[in-house]
């Protein structure tokens, strides 16, 4: 069934069908998409990626220098793989993780190692503000 993946009927006198959800479409869609952007800019960037991505995506201009390589080197990683595999949700999650950094930045998050920070070995609830 549909639920479980992707359906192939085949058909004797006509060419096959494939059957898949809305939303399988719309993921597959949307990594495609994505490679596309950043394999164009790569090639326009003359295999530059870190200056590529930067063009492309204007919010990569955020990161600092050391974190703009981390991002490039990741997705230039990734979306060859992803492209040749057809299998997109490696990428999908990394460039959302790095664009969720940036819209961060962007809202004022403070920059640093992370050093200051005191991590608990259990949840609290608290209270919103």
């Amino acid at each position: 069934m549909v639920e479980n993946g992707t359906v192939r009927i085949t058909r004797r006198d006509a060419a096959d069908l494939v059957m898949m959800r809305a939303g399988d479409l719309e993921f597959l869609e949307e990594g495609i998409g994505l490679a596309s952007r950043i394999m164009r800019s790569a090639l326009a960037a003359k295999g530059a990626m870190a200056d590529g991505l930067k063009d492309t995506f204007a919010w990569v201009a955020l990161f600092s220098d050391g974190e703009r390589a981390q991002f490039a080197a990741e997705m230039d990683r990734l979306v060859w793989s992803a492209a040749e595999l057809g299998a997109y949700q490696a990428l999908l999650d990394e460039f959302r993780r790095w664009e969720g950094t940036a819209e961060a930045y962007a809202e004022g998050m403070p920059r640093g190692t992370g050093d200051d920070l005191t991590w608990l070995d259990e949840s609290v609830n608290v209270e919103r503000p």
